[in-house]
């Protein structure tokens, strides 16, 4: 009796270890590291209106006073607002396999590289998003990101980033593609 009573007592103290994640259960996945998404229009689409600072000015633009991106629109060749400090700006539409910045209005002074008529390419133009430690389980949260143009990496900003248990990413309600997940330690 004492025998079947230690089994019953030692399956039962197995069974709730289980049910609390102590022994045998699914470990949960996230995110070892940060992910960087090479931009198109789904991603550029996912951060339309964000501005994107960087203070030292953007070498691939020409720019090297204090300089903000924003793609201003969610179409397949979204439009894009450049300003830099001192009031000077170029508008136009985006096309991808790096970022080729068509400057369709503009106020840089002709012979500039984002003068009126003039296209850019800058490559690599990947946005770098925050998910080191993001736990694949579906729920957003708010994490940092920031747009790499050329050597020039922008001031983060905010954005809402969520990782489902299958590794989709999703940013600020848009699905952008696949992470690799591991197992969360600790």
């Amino acid at each position: 009796m004492k025998k079947l009573l230690g089994l019953i007592v030692a399956v039962g103290a197995s069974a709730l270890l289980y049910a609390c994640g102590g022994s045998g259960g699914d470990q949960p996945l996230g995110v070892a590291s940060n992910t960087t998404l090479a931009t198109n229009s789904t991603v550029a689409a996912a951060v339309v209106a964000t501005p994107f600072s960087f203070p030292s000015g953007v070498p691939a633009l020409g720019t090297t006073a204090a300089t903000t991106v924003t793609f201003t629109s969610t179409s397949t060749a979204p439009a894009f607002n450049i300003s830099e400090a001192g009031g000077r700006t170029a508008t136009g539409t985006t096309s991808f396999g790096s970022c080729i910045f068509a400057v369709t209005a503009s106020t840089f002074p002709a012979g500039h590289p984002l003068a009126l008529g003039q296209t850019v390419t800058v490559n690599p133009c990947n946005l770098s998003v925050g998910t080191t430690g993001a736990v694949a389980n579906g729920v957003a949260t708010s994490r940092s990101i920031a747009l790499l143009l050329g050597a020039a990496a922008s001031s983060g900003q905010s954005a809402t980033v969520n990782v489902n248990p299958g590794g989709q990413l999703t940013l600020n309600g848009q699905s952008v593609g696949q992470v690799t997940l591991t197992p969360v330690s600790g």
